[in-house]
């Protein structure tokens, strides 16, 4: 876990990272953000030396909420509330607290949140089907033994050649999360809520898009800014889904909007 802790009266701000991912994904936006805020990274179960979760038969975000809950417990004083930062999966993880009540937040960022499941809630079902679809290649892929499956997740919300961009030695070691990742696919596909739910999300929240994403990932986040009462959504120029490394200086920005 990365943590950098500076006592002031600014709302404390807690990043979750994404699927292959781990804390040091926030390093640079951090580095940034911690002049005037407390900051906290979480690695989730799984990632960044955190064991693995027990649930893959039947998982639920448990896990998460707790591996959350502990780190700021340990180093963060949210009495006032946090503003919670989620990219990726880690969009979906702070998404789902959110909406469960795991933690009092009072500000959300949603950096590409992959919460497929508000596809059907909005009814954009063909979208869905091409979400179900490429799972579906992807599992097979994986249970037949391709050793590095986990590329098509890369190339599906990056685009083509993400994941040949990516040094050897790193895909070697996403490839060994492959188990991981399709038990968030499952998650991403679990969670159940009316659109009154999301109506009812009266806080505010920040939305972003890299301009050269998939077109599933824009089209979640434009279902949740028509449905959600206090969002805005931002579109990063030249980015793709993982902004928040290419584009730091941009997400910083995005994320000092008051």
């Amino acid at each position: 876990m990365i943590e950098i802790v500076k006592p002031n009266t600014s709302l404390p701000i807690v990043f979750i990272h994404g699927s292959f991912a781990n804390a040091n994904s926030w390093r640079k936006i951090m580095e940034n953000m911690q002049k005037d805020h407390d900051c906290l990274a979480v690695n989730l179960p799984g990632h960044g030396g955190i064991a693995d979760p027990k649930d893959f038969l039947n998982p639920t975000f448990e896990p998460e909420f707790k591996a959350i809950i502990k780190a700021i417990e340990a180093n963060l004083d949210v009495r006032n509330g946090v503003h919670l930062v989620g990219h990726s999966y880690g969009g979906v993880v702070a998404l789902a607290a959110t909406m469960n009540k795991v933690l009092d937040v009072r500000k959300l960022t949603l950096f590409e949140p992959v919460a497929v499941t508000v596809l059907s809630t909005f009814d954009q079902e063909a979208t869905l089907k091409e979400v179900d679809e490429f799972v579906e290649h992807y599992t097979a892929a994986h249970q037949q033994g391709e050793a590095m499956a986990c590329r098509y997740v890369m190339d599906f919300w990056g685009g083509a050649g993400s994941f040949e961009a990516i040094p050897p030695h790193v895909q070697i070691a996403m490839a060994e999360m492959t188990n991981n990742n399709l038990r968030h696919w499952d998650l991403c596909k679990s969670i159940v809520k009316v659109l009154a739910d999301y109506q009812n999300l009266d806080i505010p929240v920040q939305l972003i898009n890299g301009e050269k994403s998939n077109s599933i990932a824009k089209t979640i986040v434009s279902s949740l800014d028509q449905n959600l009462p206090q969002s805005k959504a931002h579109i990063i120029k030249e980015a793709s889904h993982f902004m928040i490394t290419s584009h730091a200086d941009r997400c910083i920005e995005i994320l000092r909007n008051r």
